[in-house]
């Protein structure tokens, strides 16, 4: 058992990199209509999580304003933190506030909370993160989305959890059922305008939550193990727009496509060679994201009836440049590999014949091929074996599938 107050610093930091968007209340005519001026809907809030640096320069806090705290020491404890996220919430602004040099405290939950303007956002599945060994893809899919944020300002983000182990030891942190911490906003809080947005498009904002570091305290004669963590949260960079819908007419050759909203509106898009390229897979819970196959595939997978959420800011013709594409392909097959690989450079699953073909695409070497089982290992097509079971992403087309993105296992 731990028995004196420690704090570690870890070359992996923890962000959570929230997208708040403020959308569109539709008023007046049919679907599709804009918002009249001054007005807005409520905002959306996405959920995911990265490595980051430690406190930016300038930062003052609650108990040392305005000095500069420095970064806590580095006094690795544990080899890994292992924390059960249940839940967010915004909570708003009551006047100027302050993250603790100390560290965040943690707090049992009330029932008080509800009714004072918290907006919550509950995980269906409770997700479980080693806060020392963070991996980009798996941690991204943190959260699904807040919704129905109101116009307002916030101040704070409130992180709800139910269990903290440390390793090695099986070391169970101090019983944390409907336990919560803060992390305060610096250099401005977030703040959901009361605005319309142009083109249908969708107010978006990133916010950084940054773990810097975690006090670990042994309770004196209990001996329970405490934790303080040494986070921020930071409103960054202008506000972007997001437009989701079915990309239609895409020309590869101009890099443009058009997005066709669920309201109707049709929303002309451009991409280029620093567009950022996600791509999701809607067929686990929660749906994980990949950028790993969007480095691979890049604008290659995109195609006429695919899903896409595109990040980024209008020109002054009103087109959508995409600095973000998520995709979402429309459609999935699955089963067993019957043999292995043709001739032609195709492989067959074991179901009703006719429909069965697995076309890789842009070709066999070029599709993107990883592991179904966590953590979504990278492969290639030599793991197209007999039996193999197969999850293949991508586009219906006679016979069966264009699959560009292929998971092998159970």
């Amino acid at each position: 058992m731990r028995t004196t107050d420690r704090t570690f610093r870890n070359v992996t930091l923890i962000v959570f990199t929230l997208m708040i968007s403020a959308a569109l209340a539709a008023c007046g005519g049919g679907g599709g209509s804009m918002t009249s001026p001054g007005t807005s809907g409520p905002a959306t809030v996405r959920v995911s999580i990265a490595s980051a640096p430690s406190f930016p320069a300038g930062t003052t806090f609650a108990t040392s304003s305005p000095t500069t705290a420095a970064p806590p020491g580095n006094s690795t404890t544990f080899d890994n933190v292992f924390v059960t996220v249940t839940k967010l919430a915004l909570i708003p602004s009551t006047g100027t506030e302050m993250p603790d040099a100390n560290g965040e405290l943690e707090m049992q939950d009330s029932s008080a909370d509800a009714g004072n303007g918290f907006v919550t956002a509950t995980l269906t599945t409770p997700v479980t993160i080693d806060l020392l060994h963070l991996s980009g893809d798996n941690a991204a899919m943190l959260l699904n989305t807040f919704s129905s944020v109101p116009a307002g300002e916030f101040s704070k983000i409130r992180v709800y959890y139910d269990k903290v182990v440390g390793e090695p030891g099986d070391v169970l942190f101090h019983q944390t059922a409907h336990y919560h911490f803060d992390v305060h906003f610096v250099g401005g809080n977030l703040v959901i305008p009361v605005a319309s947005d142009p083109e249908g498009g969708i107010r978006f904002f990133l916010v950084v939550i940054v773990v810097v570091g975690l006090k670990i305290t042994s309770a004196g004669n209990s001996g329970n193990v405490l934790m303080r963590p040494q986070v921020f949260a930071k409103v960054v960079e202008a506000p972007k727009f997001i437009v989701s819908g079915v990309a239609q007419n895409v020309k590869p050759a101009d890099n443009t496509f058009d997005i066709h909203t669920s309201g109707g509106t049709i929303i002309p898009a451009s991409f280029d060679a620093a567009t950022v390229w996600i791509y999701i897979d809607n067929t686990v819970v929660p749906a994980r994201r990949s950028s790993t196959a969007g480095v691979v595939l890049g604008s290659s997978g995109l195609d006429n009836g695919a899903f896409v959420d595109v990040i980024g800011t209008f020109s002054s013709g009103n087109v959508l440049h995409a600095e973000e594409v998520d995709v979402t392909f429309p459609d999935v097959l699955t089963g067993k590999v019957s043999l292995g690989w043709k001739i032609d450079n195709t492989f067959d699953l074991r179901i009703t014949a006719g429909d069965n073909t697995v076309f890789p695409m842009p070709s066999r070497t070029t599709a993107y091929y990883d592991n179904a089982v966590s953590p979504f290992t990278q492969l290639t097509d030599a793991s197209i074996v007999d039996n193999a079971a197969i999850i293949a992403r991508g586009y219906k087309v006679a016979g069966g599938i264009d699959a560009f993105w292929i998971s092998v296992g159970p």
